[in-house]
């Protein structure tokens, strides 16, 4: 026992021993473009370039022009046309010049522009999903349905007469439980009009068959025609009915009396965008700047499948079918819980500018060769459009140089 109390030495705190931190991380924001330069002060790091290797951590986009269907000046998905109307020669310019073969002769409205455009699927605009795709089938067959009630007025040849006024549809275009477009029509749709498919692509997709251009069924049998026009002095003129067909329609005739359905799953084969792939300046190592064949101005140093497939839910009939789309708006390629993959860098001492860019891989089609390829395409980022991403350098053990 001690007289008196006496107190200890004060226990000294002392900051932790920390590992030297040699990770380095550049973010970049970019909106309205699918490249962007960066320029530092100071070299990015420390060391040679050939002591890091480089990963994506983090890489959020927002785009709206990516489109599934490419838009090419003037091209057209499918058209409806009147089955009676001569087709033109297309090889034939004076022709081509006095009448346009496709387009609606006559109708109950004075402005028939507005009657030809509507019931043409023209790709001249994105389409970010397949149910945008379905919905303008669906404006189609509404406008045709139109046309048809309100009267088909005086034609030729082939042409049948509805009753005027009376309120039925006459045309549906829906998808089937296997993803494939179905067309339905009754006997009025069907003895007075033809879908055509004017691009092979497309052709090659619906049919399996890129030099079949109709779609054209018998009113009576069903029967599927094969050649609906047949080329006659220069002149597309309809071929005849076999057997003839005697125009006996009812005026409401069930919509589905007569359906062609495709034989392409469109949910999986309309789309054409493959991956979206992120190219950068920085000199990485085993990346070729040769790609197909092709050279190529980046190195790629990521690649991400862009599709994400479709839910198809129906009834046990068949009949009621719903597609739930897995994601609109802004998408994270890669996020916080996504394996990095690092790529290897060459040497080089200093590393101050750094251009990034966003590519996609798209599908192509070669009507010489009739067979399918793929691109690499400049991503198309314009307006609102946004991305970001945030690349991730880490210096490489010893044992790993």
């Amino acid at each position: 026992m001690r007289p008196a109390h006496q107190p200890h030495e004060q226990l000294r705190t002392e900051a932790p021993s920390q590992k030297d931190h040699t990770d380095k991380y550049v973010s970049t924001f970019v909106s309205g473009s699918n490249t962007v330069d960066m320029s530092f002060s100071n070299p990015v790091l420390s060391k040679s370039a050939d002591y890091f290797k480089v990963g994506i951590d983090e890489l959020t986009l927002n785009l709206n022009n990516l489109s599934l269907l490419e838009f090419v000046e003037g091209e057209v998905l499918f058209r409806i046309i009147r089955r009676g109307y001569l087709q033109l020669d297309n090889t034939n310019p004076e022709q081509q010049a006095a009448l346009t073969g496709y387009k609606l002769p006559d109708g109950p409205a004075a402005n028939l522009e507005q009657w030809r455009d509507a019931v043409e699927f023209k790709v001249d605009r994105s389409y970010l999903t397949i149910m945008e795709v379905i919905s303008r089938c669906t404006q189609i067959a509404t406008s045709l349905n139109t046309f048809v009630r309100e009267g088909l007025g005086a034609g030729l040849g082939l042409y049948i007469i509805p009753v005027a006024g009376a309120q039925y549809d006459a045309f549906e275009i829906a998808l089937t439980t296997n993803g494939q477009l179905r067309f339905s029509g009754n006997k009025v749709f069907w003895a007075n009009f033809v879908i055509e498919f004017p691009t092979e692509k497309y052709r090659q997709i619906l049919f399996n068959d890129p030099d079949r251009q109709y779609i054209a069924m018998h009113p009576g049998s069903g029967a599927t025609i094969d050649a609906p026009y047949i080329l006659n002095g220069g002149l597309y003129e309809p071929a005849g009915m076999n057997p003839v067909w005697d125009g006996a329609v009812e005026p409401l005739a069930y919509v589905r009396a007569v359906e062609y359905v495709g034989k392409g799953n469109v949910l999986n084969m309309l789309d054409r965008r493959v991956t979206l792939e992120v190219g950068t300046s920085l000199p990485l190592k085993n990346s070729p700047m040769i790609d197909h064949n092709v050279e190529a101005p980046d190195f790629i140093i990521g690649r991400y499948m862009f599709h994400q497939p479709y839910t198809l839910i129906a009834d046990q009939t068949g009949q009621g079918i719903t597609l739930q789309i897995p994601g609109l708006g802004t998408r994270q390629m890669q996020g916080p819980k996504d394996r990095v993959c690092y790529h290897h860098l060459r040497p080089q001492q200093r590393i101050q500018n750094i251009r990034v860019r966003l590519w996609a891989r798209v599908r192509t089609y070669d009507e010489t060769t009739k067979t399918w390829g793929m691109k690499a395409i400049e991503c198309p980022v314009e307006g609102g459009d946004f991305w970001h991403l945030k690349l991730h350098f880490v210096e490489k053990n010893k044992n790993t140089m």
